[in-house]
């Protein structure tokens, strides 16, 4: 961690008083100890939020995550497509996602039955009910009981359900999600609490669609609006739980601290003061991947670096500017990129600062007074 601490250093005079810089081997102790205001609290009930601890009970973020891919098509929209084509609209770019972006942490395991399921009723019945807890649970079990007796899901994490690209009336592919075992998906070898179903919309976001609803199997909220009027408007085209169609779709630095792909030692927590940070691409590994700064007990400040560099090839390179707010729920902005700030561009793409850019929320001020290829130097003010 490469950082310089500014303090203010008056001399001792008996009648004024004394005021002493801190010695620099108490500074990573403090850090440290800061760490526990910048972890905020996971607070939105349910299964589904931000924040610390990540939610335990659905899919892992660690290490290899099993998904078993199920295709099923239907009497009135039958298959014409090989699940071989199917499968390749998903693979290999979503396990190659996961393995960017965690740093090599994760390996998304696609475990592919290749053969087609026909369901017993029509494609316009299970689009009507499929956005219901239930009626989705009973389509993936449907999908599940025929399998059963040629897959072994004794390692599988999550099962994907691969509907049919030419049914229409599964127009959205949701993500199922249940802690209550009597809820869960049954297999022969044991009960499995998450599920996903693609949709029609899969031949419109291609295979960053998997990327997307693999996030809320880990616990993580969308980040666009779930109005209709100008969904983009909190964080644009950053962040795949956002869209999966952006510039930038690398998960967010305080994301990936909650799912244990970046450690504590590598976020610099600042509350009070002020500091200068050097802040590492985002997307390489190693280096200092946050300066965050807290705000109250839920909300803080984050500050990272992004670069043209793997799946964010897209982004305008610079130091970018969020709020996380854990009180928030997915569709609500629990995370904000500059709030208050309107942007030039459609999809805050212009929201990366670079040399000499400030930015100003409350009483935290963001200067970037250096950067190159690989990261950003930064002067946050807290006062």
């Amino acid at each position: 961690m490469r950082y310089t601490l500014m303090y203010s250093l008056l001399l001792a005079l008996c009648f004024t008083g004394c005021k002493t810089t801190k010695k620099p081997d108490l500074i990573n102790d403090q850090n440290q100890v800061a760490k526990t205001v910048c972890k905020l609290p996971r607070v939105v009930e349910g299964s589904i939020a931000l924040g610390f601890p990540k939610v335990e009970g659905l899919a892992p973020s660690i290490g290899k995550v099993n998904i078993t891919v199920l295709f099923v098509d239907f009497d009135d929209v039958p298959a014409t497509m090989s699940t071989d084509s199917v499968f390749s609209i998903i693979s290999p770019i979503a396990p190659n996602f996961f393995e960017e972006v965690s740093y090599g942490r994760m390996e998304l395991n696609l475990n592919p039955h290749h053969k087609w399921l026909r369901l017993s009723k029509s494609s316009a019945h299970y689009g009507k009910g499929i956005y219901e807890f239930l009626p989705h649970r009973d389509f993936i079990q449907e999908a599940v009981n025929l399998a059963d007796s040629n897959v072994d899901f004794k390692k599988t994490d999550v099962v994907l359900v691969m509907s049919n690209p030419d049914a229409e009336a599964i127009a959205l592919g949701p993500v199922f999600k249940s802690l209550d075992p009597e809820y869960n998906i049954k297999t022969a070898e044991k009960n499995i609490p998450v599920g996903i179903t693609s949709g029609y919309d899969l031949n419109h976001w291609g295979g960053l669609w998997l990327a997307h609803e693999t996030g809320h199997t880990f616990g993580l909220p969308d980040l666009y609006l779930f109005v209709n009027e100008n969904q983009l408007r909190y964080v644009g085209t950053f962040g795949i739980m956002g869209t999966s169609a952006g510039n930038a779709p690398g998960h967010f630095a305080f994301e990936r601290w909650v799912l244990g792909w970046i450690d504590d030692d590598q976020i610099y927590c600042h509350k009070a003061g002020n500091v200068v940070v050097e802040i590492d691409a985002l997307e390489k590994p190693g280096g200092t991947k946050a300066l965050i700064v807290p705000i109250d007990s839920t909300s803080a400040l984050v500050v990272e670096s992004r670069r043209k560099i793997g799946f964010d090839k897209k982004t305008r390179e610079g130091a970018l500017v969020y709020l996380v707010n854990t009180s928030l729920p997915g569709g609500s902005g629990p995370i904000q990129v500059k709030p208050g700030v309107k942007s030039e561009y459609e999809f805050l793409q212009d929201a990366p600062m670079t040399k000499g850019d400030t930015y100003t929320y409350k009483n935290i001020s963001v200067e970037v007074i250096d950067a190159n290829k690989e990261s950003d130097q930064v002067k946050v003010i807290v006062r």
